[in-house]
């Protein structure tokens, strides 16, 4: 505990040196300083944990949202050491430590992924409506984990539920969803597809798997050409957007893969999820550092300590805070003076994407039967220590 509470401390400090608390900070003064202005990048329910932003006056908003984070952060390891056992509660201290160095106490992602969390939880426990509330809840905290419906959609019929009655408790994800949209409409008026047509609208950003093609077609010479718009850095040339859209497809084959595995009792649910979420990072054309956190929690609690997750985490922290700040790509002026990619940089960011492309494979070709001999192995032998001390 004092090692976790020591490695919190320094990711505290420095990740208030390289924050979006600011950013929460001013969309929080603006919804509640009585405009009610919804934020340009983040859905409705994003304003929650940016309130944590506004405590009483002479105390320091940064501290207090990233002391919150911490308390999460905690949560979440109590959570997932119940879902899966204390092994996978070290690895998820493990993972979001390493991966989530500089960000996790100071974005707020740590909040959609445990909700996503609990919404597998509840699914595991075959309580249908309150999964299906926690999901919609989730996209209007993140928007990703709407990729997630049609596996809890599957995972129900697979458990018996009559695909009518499977249908109609998903309404409780439609209504939950409808609720938001409303109050999004009634806030914003036209504006509240803001946060959706920031997404589409963004370039490909340099941290992503996209981006890395990108970088290797300029070897070809290919006009890449540094962009820093979008509140990120990113790779723009001919073509970029074509190649976003290949990467798209690739989702929803995968996407479908992974449904077809699930609804043929290849995949758990946990296994599905993983793999969906895993399939969106190595697609999607943002691939920021604290996207990491989204699916971690998962990892752990399926994989425990893994050697190439543990690779991709520490390459992660190496590409943000370290080559980000040693680079000079940092938003806040005077640290901002980068006009392109360094190629220490690029190698990593291509090295950890290449890692992650192969745990996305290996999520894909996982097997329920490999789960469930390895859950029965780990039983067996805790029996037979058991029957030995007795």
């Amino acid at each position: 505990m004092a090692g976790v509470g020591g490695v919190l401390g320094v990711a505290l400090a420095w990740g208030l040196r390289f924050t979006d608390v600011d950013v929460y900070h001013r969309e929080a003064l603006a919804f509640w300083a009585g405009g009610h202005r919804l934020p340009t990048e983040y859905p409705i329910l994003a304003m929650v944990p940016f309130s944590l932003t506004l405590p009483p006056a002479g105390i320091d908003y940064a501290w207090v949202f990233s002391f919150g984070m911490a308390a999460l952060f905690l949560v979440g390891w109590i959570a997932v050491a119940r879902m899966a056992g204390r092994r996978a509660g070290i690895a998820y201290v493990v993972y979001l430590l390493v991966g989530g160095f500089g960000v996790i106490l100071s974005r707020y992602d740590l909040v959609p992924a445990l909700v996503t969390v609990a919404a597998i939880a509840a699914a595991e426990r075959k309580r249908w409506p309150i999964a299906y509330v926690l999901l919609g809840l989730g996209v209007f905290l993140k928007i990703y984990p709407g990729v997630l419906l049609p596996v809890f959609l599957i995972q129900q019929m697979r458990s018996g539920t009559p695909p009518p009655r499977a249908a109609m408790s998903a309404m409780w994800f439609g209504l939950t969803v409808a609720a938001g949209v409303a109050a999004s409409i009634a806030l914003a008026g036209p504006g509240w597809l803001g946060p959706v047509r920031f997404a589409i609208e963004r370039p490909v950003q340099v941290e992503s798997v996209p981006a890395t093609v990108l970088s290797l077609a300029s070897l070809l010479g290919w006009p890449a050409t540094f962009d820093h718009t979008f509140n990120s850095f990113n790779i723009t040339g001919p073509g970029d957007r074509a190649v976003s859209a290949l990467f798209s497809a690739l989702f929803v084959i995968g996407s479908l893969f992974v449904l077809y595995r699930q609804a043929t009792g290849r995949l758990t649910l946990r296994q599905a999820c993983l793999a969906c979420l895993c399939l969106l990072l190595a697609t999607s054309k943002v691939l920021s550092t604290q996207y990491l956190i989204w699916v971690l929690p998962l990892v752990a609690m399926e994989l425990e300590l893994d050697p190439v997750w543990i690779l991709i985490c520490l390459l992660t922290t190496l590409i943000f805070p370290g080559l980000y700040f040693l680079t000079a790509l940092i938003d806040q002026a005077p640290e901002a003076t980068a006009t392109a990619y360094s190629w220490p940089l690029l190698i990593a960011i291509g090295t950890r994407n290449a890692l992650l492309v192969a745990a996305t494979f290996r999520t894909l070709s996982g097997s329920a039967d490999r789960d469930v001999d390895r859950r029965a192995h780990l039983t067996e032998l805790v029996q037979h220590l058991v029957h030995r001390v007795r």
